[in-house]
């Protein structure tokens, strides 16, 4: 079976994230909101597996492997798998 699993890589809660700190002080403040915002990237793998759980441990291997998030400052993390 198919399925899409979607992976977000984003700091780590202990690192500076300037890309969200500039959201959250010049753009939503503005509006006035008063938020933290956390910036990342999110990926979308296709991955043929037998079940969901398979596809989700398939793409944090590949996300390892390839390093898609350096391991000293992302936090790689699956926030969803869905049928294809």
């Amino acid at each position: 079976m198919r399925y899409a699993v979607y992976l977000n890589v984003a700091y780590k809660p202990s690192i500076r994230d300037p890309e969200g700190e500039t959201i959250a002080n010049d753009l939503l403040a503005r509006l006035g909101y008063s938020v933290e915002v956390r910036a990342g990237k999110c990926l979308v793998m296709y991955i043929e597996a037998p079940s969901p759980e398979a596809a989700q441990a398939e793409a944090l291997k590949i996300a390892k492997e390839a390093r898609l998030g350096n391991p000293n400052v992302h936090v790689v993390e699956v926030l969803k798998v869905a049928e294809a």
